[in-house]
């Protein structure tokens, strides 16, 4: 029975020790891939093992269209077409990770606004 206390303990500090870690991680462009592309519009599509995601414009006059329809009760097209400026592969830890980011990134920008507004 000690050996398993024993065990257990081990366990718990290994579980411990695995903590998050920061790293400071540089990625080197290739093939233009450092050229930012304008994205007004995003779809996740869930596969086995990874998320798609793609990343298109839509151009604005077009979206003002449609958000003028929805409002006015009119009927909206069934189909719009845009461009697809990307699409990514990503796993489901690498999306999560994405997700605390991009949180983290609001949440910074929603204080700095009310105390711009303050």
């Amino acid at each position: 029975m000690a050996t398993k206390e024993t065990k257990a303990t081990e366990g718990e500090a290994t579980a411990k020790d695995a903590a998050p870690q920061s790293v400071n991680l540089q990625l080197v462009p290739a093939n233009g891939s450092d050229q930012p592309l304008l994205a007004n519009v995003t779809m996740v599509q869930p596969t086995a093992g990874v998320a798609l995601v793609d990343f298109g414009f839509l151009d604005p006059a077009a979206m003002a269209s449609l958000n003028s329809l929805a409002r006015a009760g009119k009927k909206v097209p069934e189909r719009v077409n845009g461009r697809l400026a990307a699409r990514v592969a990503i796993s489901y830890d690498a999306l999560a990770t994405l997700h605390r980011q991009i949180g983290g990134l609001l949440q910074a920008m929603s204080r700095r606004r009310e105390k711009t507004q303050s």
